[in-house]
């Protein structure tokens, strides 16, 4: 009876401590199983997102596209909104450095270990690093349209930056000059530091070797500080959205003579960059009831006179450098420039050589 008993106690020491191993080994594989899975996906998300630039390098953008006005809506796959501080010296002759903030935008699944291009865009007068995209708690309609031109494959995953203009500047094209200087020397470094771009480093010969991957825009005052910064950091920028404004406007109003007078500085900074023809694109646009339409327009035209460095095209960059949309029936107003912006970025970032 006692080996009986005895036999009966190590065996069922013995199930017990099988019991255990096989509850590990199923935990082992379990775990393993997770792994191979969370691999699995992650090939196919890469697999996915190679096929999507594919597929973005193939399509050709020749026309004009509708924007579905569901882009206007929130998207399904969001991206984040966030902030980031960075200090810029005023260029007013005071020496003095000023703390300042702009928004950054970060796509859908925002990855740090892939490189993105960026988009610096500028608001108009009156506006603020919060009038394109908002906050985060409160998004802007520009944020949907971006998650939703991503989300389908329109446009690549980038990120778009916002800053906002200096107030302690009296002078309206100090303000300009100085935004131009201070999105090249200030905020582009603390912004690709932070954050994964193209460039290697943050230095102006990273600047320089990345442009391709760097855009910048604006409205109004904003498409007057996207002309400046082509007539003056071309070496950083290789695609220009300027809309509803030329590069001079003076305080009193549209002035064309001055306009006509200080455009051909445009081709003078594209003759002297060395790029070539498919070095850099404009992107301008307006609507027809916008009161700077026609400035807008008057830029273009006279870069035409130009051949040697532009090449103007309506049909899309696979056959020219420049271009001018004029949309219908739209006046100068942020609302009416998102079918701008979706036109203009799907035709960045593309290779036409």
């Amino acid at each position: 009876m006692r080996i009986s008993s005895e036999r009966k106690r190590v065996n069922h020491r013995r199930g017990r401590r099988l019991g255990a191993v096989i509850l590990i080994l199923a935990a082992v594989a379990a775990g393993c199983g997770a792994v191979l899975h969370h691999q699995q996906v992650t090939e196919q998300r890469k697999a996915e997102a190679a096929a999507r630039k594919a597929a973005l390098q193939k399509e050709m953008i020749t026309e004009i596209q509708q924007m579905p006005s569901s882009y206007k809506s929130s998207a399904d796959r969001r991206g984040t909104l966030t902030t980031i501080d960075y200090d810029t010296r005023l260029i007013d002759g005071s020496g003095r450095t000023v703390r300042k903030e702009a928004t950054v935008y970060l796509p859908y699944h925002y990855d740090s270990s892939k490189k993105y291009n960026v988009l610096y865009l500028c608001h108009g007068y009156g506006g603020s690093e919060t009038t394109w995209l908002g906050t985060k708690l409160l998004p802007h309609t520009f944020k949907n349209v971006l998650d939703n031109m991503i989300g389908n494959g329109k446009i690549a995953p980038l990120i778009v930056v916002t800053p906002t203009y200096t107030k302690e500047y009296t002078d309206y094209y100090t303000e300009l000059n100085g935004m131009v200087d201070e999105i090249a020397d200030y905020l582009m470094p603390a912004v690709e530091k932070k954050y994964s771009t193209y460039a290697a480093d943050t230095t102006p010969k990273g600047f320089r070797a990345s442009r391709g991957h760097r855009a910048i825009g604006g409205f109004s005052m904003g498409g007057c500080t996207t002309w400046r910064a082509f007539r003056d950091r071309i070496s950083y920028f290789k695609y220009y959205l300027p809309i509803s404004m030329p590069l001079y406007y003076d305080e009193a109003g549209y002035n064309e003579s001055e306009n006509a007078a200080t455009s051909p500085a445009l081709a003078e900074s594209a003759r002297k960059s060395g790029y070539g023809k498919d070095g850099y694109y404009i992107f301008a646009a307006s609507g027809s009831d916008d009161f700077m339409c026609a400035a807008t327009k008057g830029v273009v035209d006279t870069l035409k006179g130009y051949p040697d460095v532009f090449t103007y095209t309506d049909t899309g960059f696979y056959d020219g450098n420049l271009s001018f949309t004029e949309f219908a029936g739209r006046s100068h107003h942020y609302y009416y420039t998102y079918p701008y912006l979706y036109n203009g970025l799907m035709r960045f970032f593309r290779d036409y050589k």
